[in-house]
């Protein structure tokens, strides 16, 4: 009974906290003491409270109510939580989530087999804030296999879910198929995902992307152009007889915007010098 009466007192503390936070005028120290007596608990009766109490706070709104909750939640169910953390991770309240993002990663990460079954759903759903949440988490539990999948969303009309598969492929590494990907989102119509895949194929190196990444320098994105340079910059491995990358550079640091001749510039100064 003893037990029983504890779970009750919590849930009604767990009230109070969704209430406080709620509530633009309460004590946050207040609030940050229940928040942590709930942590300290760990009573997985308390599950489904939170859950619920978690999604009210996203369709309000309420970022720092999220935060809060999302923690608890985290801390009493681990890795069981995490379709309910993966849902409200993908609303977008104006926050950086920062705490969230590593909360799902590492739980994915306890149990990849698990996180998969519950990320690849939501990844080829019709819910785009969550298909693009998913395609994100699926980074961390990348298996070969997945590229299908990501070839098919780098087509989706939804900017946000190409961003992600961009940042996703990184996790398969070198290998041709995610290259070959990464090299067909440089012609997206979205200079954002262009700069993403520059962004990428810069880190990976790969001297065969050179021509395409250097096709860019005429971009109609001053931003796509400056990213060119940074992209080129990676490549300092290369021999200093790369005459059109050198060209490339050349052009951008003659380029009409400001911020474009100082990323080749800078490229320059990172890049071996003419023999």
């Amino acid at each position: 009974m003893e037990g029983q009466r504890a779970a009750g007192d919590l849930t009604l503390r767990l009230d109070e906290l969704a209430a406080g936070l709620a509530d633009p005028d309460r004590d946050l120290d207040d609030l940050a003491e229940i928040e942590e007596e709930l942590v300290a608990a760990r009573r997985r009766e308390l599950i489904p409270y939170v859950e619920r109490h978690l999604a009210a706070a996203v369709k309000a709104g309420n970022w720092y109510a999220r935060h809060a909750l999302a923690r608890i939640l985290a801390e009493t169910a681990g890795h069981t939580a995490l379709a309910a953390l993966l849902r409200a991770y993908s609303r977008d309240l104006g926050d950086d989530q920062d705490s969230l993002s590593t909360t799902l990663h590492v739980l994915a990460q306890e149990d990849p087999a698990a996180a998969r079954e519950i990320i690849l759903p939501c990844a080829v759903g019709n819910d785009e804030d969550l298909r693009r949440a998913a395609i994100w988490l699926l980074g961390f539990v990348a298996e070969p296999a997945d590229l299908n999948l990501l070839a098919h969303a780098a087509q989706a009309s939804d900017e946000a879910i190409r961003s992600a598969v961009v940042g996703t492929l990184g996790s398969h590494g070198t290998g041709p198929a995610a290259i070959d990907l990464l090299l067909q989102l440089l012609a997206d119509p979205s200079p954002q995902v262009r700069i993403s895949a520059l962004s990428s194929l810069g880190f990976l190196q790969q001297p065969r992307t050179l021509q395409k990444i250097r096709s860019l320098a005429n971009d109609d994105s001053p931003r796509v152009r400056a990213w060119v340079a940074i992209a080129l910059s990676n490549f300092s491995a290369l021999e200093p007889a790369d005459l059109a990358t050198s060209a490339v550079l050349d052009q951008l640091a003659a380029d009409a915007d400001p911020y474009v001749r100082d990323q080749a510039a800078a490229a320059r100064q990172r890049k071996p010098p003419r023999r």
